[in-house]
């Protein structure tokens, strides 16, 4: 019975990552192809109309050129939505490439990010790329929210053996075994996203000590 309620819960957890990921590609897509292209559509029509206007009372062409900054605005909006949902080079490029664009979007004065990889292994399969990108976004994203570290190195590895990830800070760490709290940073989903891969998840952390996220992943 015991070994029957975990291949329920490893079924339905394997379907809510799936459709989860399923639904942020159908909506990144809409976004892109509905309110990015009206967006687009938009700014053109006003460009044509501030040609027009240059004539025109100062009021009147200051108020287009506010109204085209906001669509600008509301341009990279979109963009930077639908690249958090499902970023392109993700799907163009492979897993690599995106942690990398990943990693250099991160602005911060106070962290330096390194980023090692090592793949001797054939592409992985889109489906396992896109979770794994998630597992290494959430761990990159907890640790520079939380962590109020200086360092933090992500190492990737993936050979014949699986996949291998490791992300390490020497930020402030935390206490693993209160329950709330290695739940609140978001690890849960970590370890729910390994899972549906069937491997498996390590998390080293004390107070004042850093913090080690360690993931395995079987290729086969």
């Amino acid at each position: 019975m015991q070994n029957a309620v975990i291949k329920q819960q490893i079924v339905a957890t394997t379907g809510i990552i799936y459709a989860g990921e399923n639904e942020r590609r159908r909506m990144a897509g809409d976004l892109h192809d509905g309110v990015g292209q009206l967006l687009s559509a938009t700014k053109m029509n006003l460009d044509t109309l501030l040609e027009r206007l240059k004539a025109t009372a100062p009021e009147n062409l200051e108020l287009i050129i506010k109204t085209i900054f906001m669509v600008d605005e509301g341009c990279r909006e979109v963009r930077a939505i639908t690249h958090q949902m499902m970023p392109k080079v993700l799907l163009k490029a492979g897993l690599v490439p995106a942690l990398r664009d990943f990693v250099n979007k991160i602005e911060s004065r106070d962290l330096k990010i390194t980023l090692e990889t090592l793949v001797l292994e054939k592409q992985l399969n889109s489906n396992t790329e896109i979770v794994l990108y998630r597992v290494v976004q959430e761990a990159v994203n907890n640790a520079v929210k939380h962590a109020k570290a200086s360092l933090l190195d992500i190492q990737l590895t993936i050979d014949g053996d699986g996949v291998s990830v490791t992300v390490e800070d020497n930020g402030q760490g935390f206490d693993t075994s209160r329950r709330a709290e290695f739940e609140g940073l978001g690890l849960k989903n970590i370890v729910a996203r390994v899972t549906y891969l069937k491997g498996t998840v390590d998390i080293s952390s004390s107070p004042g000590m850093g913090t080690l996220v360690a993931i395995l992943i079987p290729l086969t």
